[in-house]
């Protein structure tokens, strides 16, 4: 890949961020087959038939908003960008345009369902190990980022997500009734980084 400009790397957020609102707005769609389906339902028979879709799509719309702002966190400090770079983007892409579908199927089938549980879970543990290899090569390759940033990117965040999904994946798999409530441990990721920040960084140190 040739050096690449300003203008390449805006064209590649772009790219990245028409992904996220495509997949954003792909979790609608089975709310409005369940709309258009038979006669005219009333709003309360639409809820009632679509609530578990409702809650589903709430869970997809917050979970793709997560992941995006990490992505924006990764690009936003940077110039350019290198092959490493853009393939692992590419993987986080692709890993965000298969979250619509495997948030499907768990309104589709049974979510104790261990396989398809796992599917979803697995899903979202491969964007965030997309980041995380994204993040990584960003500060293997300060070249890559503003000089005011050199230095100051930390993998803590990215590392702390990805284990509590690997957990959640496990349990959801191992005890099946568990089932996607397995994710509530990504609540309480933000505040395992933030206890390890403050124990390994130095008072005054920049922080991202």
């Amino acid at each position: 890949m040739t050096e690449q400009t300003p203008g390449d790397l805006a064209r590649l957020v772009t790219f990245s961020d028409a992904v996220v609102a495509i997949a954003a707005t792909l979790l609608v769609l089975p709310l409005a087959e369940n709309a258009a389906q038979g006669g005219m339902p009333t709003l309360g028979e639409i809820v009632a038939e679509s609530g578990g879709q409702i809650l589903l799509l709430l869970l997809g719309f917050f979970v793709i908003c997560r992941f995006w702002l990490n992505h924006h966190d990764i690009m936003r400090n940077l110039v350019t960008f290198d092959a490493p770079l853009f393939w692992a983007n590419a993987v986080w892409m692709v890993s965000i345009v298969l979250l619509p579908f495997t948030t499907g199927l768990i309104g589709t089938s049974d979510s104790s369902d261990p396989a398809t549980t796992g599917l979803y879970i697995g899903n979202m543990l491969i964007t965030c190990l997309a980041a995380l290899a994204m993040e990584w090569h960003v500060t293997r390759t300060p070249s890559l980022q503003t000089p005011e940033t050199r230095g100051t990117a930390r993998l803590t965040g990215g590392v702390v997500a990805a284990i509590a999904l690997a957990i959640a994946l496990v349990l959801a798999v191992l005890v099946p009734a568990v089932g996607p409530w397995a994710l509530l441990l990504l609540a309480v990721d933000g505040f395992v980084t933030k206890a390890l920040r403050r124990r390994t960084e130095k008072p005054g140190s920049p922080r991202k």
